[in-house]
């Protein structure tokens, strides 16, 4: 068996696109990288050591100096549109003391534990004399190692291509015959292609997570040991970035799952990309119209295309129906164990008398 796996890595890359796909993803990766650099203004003066004056959140306040809801301030404005109300930006000694006070007045638990990823966000910097970047116009290098440089998909993507083809191109070359006559079972076969999946898998999150690190330098530098953003608490980008790949290689397996089932049951490696392909892209648009549909049936919140929301919940956010990360993985695993034994099944039945 460990001879049929070797074989097949030797396979997967003797083939020069097996390469100029990993050498695509470095370059997209570098791309974004100098798109936001461009793009980017961010102001980082002062990330290392600077004043921490004006640093933190923008508090508001009525004319009696009782604070207030940024909603109130804004509705306080006259009829030229400017609000009568203050709002000044603290410290951010001054903005931990801020929150604190408004935590203990949140109405509810959700509101509690949003105040808190802030006040952790701002302690955290606080404790470190240094002050967070300002990125309401730009991206940072810690922001852009975070996010694996807004590159998942494209790894993924190339991922499904693998999975698509691995076994469709025995059946277009008419290799399979061969293949079948050596001292192994089917199953085997089929295992020993499935494991090449799972190693391009780990090879293009490697080559995904180095190419993130290397070109966040070009971008304006922001330490990713320190919080990235207030709405992710005391997370830092360090740990974001290995949150978000181990994420995103769990979805890998599920989009390269169900492409090497498409490979294993269709003649043709152009379909088999196609719908593999097709698949991964499409589960994005189908994942923007669950929300509606989960609100009237419960139940649809199982459906996989929900679950492969998995990277959302990296930052604190819930997918649809409010499941948790566990019941996610678990709900994927399930859906992975399926759609492998059907994979299995139909390959052993097939008749490759025909290819």
């Amino acid at each position: 068996m460990i001879a049929l796996v070797k074989n097949e890595f030797t396979k997967l890359f003797s083939r020069k696109s097996s390469w100029i796909m990993q050498i695509v993803l470095f370059v997209a990766v570098l791309a974004l990288a100098l798109l936001m650099f461009f793009v980017s203004k961010i102001d980082t003066s002062g990330v290392e050591g600077g004043d921490a004056s004006n640093a933190g959140i923008t508090a508001y306040y009525d004319d009696k100096g009782a604070p207030v809801s940024e909603e109130e301030y804004w509705n306080s404005a006259d009829k030229d549109g400017n609000p009568t109300y203050k709002s000044e930006t603290l410290s951010l000694t001054d903005s931990v003391a801020y929150l604190k006070t408004q935590e203990q007045a949140a109405p509810t638990k959700e509101a509690k534990e949003t105040i808190q990823k802030q006040i952790d966000f701002y302690q955290a910097y606080v404790d470190a004399d240094e002050k967070p970047a300002s990125n309401s116009a730009g991206i940072s290098s810690a922001d852009f190692f975070a996010s694996l440089g807004s590159s998942g998909a494209v790894a993924t993507m190339l991922v499904v291509v693998v999975a698509s083809i691995i076994v469709a191109t025995e059946f277009s070359g008419g290799t399979i015959k061969l293949l079948l006559t050596r001292p192994y079972s089917r199953s085997q076969i089929l295992f020993s292609k499935y494991v090449m999946c799972i190693v391009y898998s780990v090879i293009s999150s490697i080559t995904l997570l180095v190419a993130s690190f290397i070109f966040s330098f070009i971008l304006p530098k922001q330490s990713i040991f320190m919080p990235l953003s207030p709405s992710t608490g005391a997370m830092t980008a360090f740990e974001h970035a290995w949150m978000l790949l181990g994420t995103n290689f769990l979805l890998m397996i599920v989009y390269a799952t169900i492409a090497f089932f498409f490979s294993s049951v269709v003649r043709s490696q152009a379909l088999a990309v196609g719908v593999g392909v097709g698949v991964l892209f499409s589960g994005g648009i189908i994942r923007q119209l669950l929300p509606l549909a989960i609100e009237k049936y419960d139940w649809m919140k199982w459906i996989i295309f929900n679950l492969l929301s998995l990277n959302d919940t990296v930052g604190g956010s819930k997918i649809a129906g409010g499941l948790a990360d566990w019941q996610i993985i678990a709900g994927l695993g399930v859906y992975t164990a399926i759609i492998l034994f059907f994979t299995f099944f139909l390959f052993k039945k097939r008749d490759v008398a025909l290819s």
